[in-house]
């Protein structure tokens, strides 16, 4: 494959959310667990389930780092 034909490589963030099973505590929200880099979102996804695979996630997505908007910055 020629050079100029690769794709750049992004960043992505991960998102994580898990259940409680068996705890007496509510199921655990939507946190963010750390970052991959991909050239296109379904590798993104692939390295993310790799790297964060540690518990039976209710819940794990991967977003283009430059889409996230911020709403509220820190004074």
């Amino acid at each position: 494959m020629p050079l100029d034909s690769m794709r750049p490589v992004e960043n992505y963030e991960v998102f994580t959310a898990r259940d409680s099973k068996g705890s007496a505590d509510k199921d655990f929200p939507l946190r963010h667990n750390g970052n991959v880099r991909a050239s296109e979102p379904r590798d993104a996804a692939v390295y993310a389930h790799l790297m964060y695979d540690e518990w039976r996630w209710r819940g794990m997505f991967v977003v283009p780092t430059d889409s996230i908007i911020r709403v509220i910055r820190p004074e």
